[in-house]
């Protein structure tokens, strides 16, 4: 059917990324400046899980850990769930629902390319992000 959106119209990109050994401090300023709630996490270079704030909250601040000694593989959600960049956005909210999540790492050709949320696909408008380095 002609008109109907696919993950591409809608997905945040591109998709930041940090380190495994990051600390939830940095992440939280690099959420706080790029305007994102969520960073993937990398192991040489490859993505193996997600840092939320959801998971910032819960994982840190609500057990009173230290968020400068906490380092993002120890909080980050894993393993990783994904979509292809020209999947339809029905099928998006369907592997939403079935896995109880509220973002997917969007992938064109085995590279990630964004993430696409809740919010992407109901405002229906795609986000640019910028990553600070300051």
């Amino acid at each position: 059917m002609a008109g109907l959106l696919e993950v591409k119209d809608v997905m945040t990109y591109p998709a930041i990324t940090e380190d495994e050994d990051v600390s939830i401090a940095a992440i939280s300023k690099c959420m706080k400046r790029s305007g994102i709630g969520s960073v993937v996490i990398t192991k040489g270079g490859n993505p193996v899980g997600v840092v939320t704030d959801r998971n910032i909250v819960l994982k840190v601040i609500m057990k009173n850990r230290n968020p400068d000694t906490v380092k993002a593989k120890e909080i980050m959600a894993s393993p990783l769930v994904t979509i292809e960049v020209d999947a339809s956005i029905m099928g998006a909210c369907k592997v939403l629902i079935e896995k109880g999540i509220r973002r997917l790492l969007v992938i064109d050709d085995g590279e990630l390319v964004g993430i696409v949320s809740l919010r992407n696909i109901l405002t229906g408008e795609p986000l640019h992000v910028r990553k600070y380095l300051f």
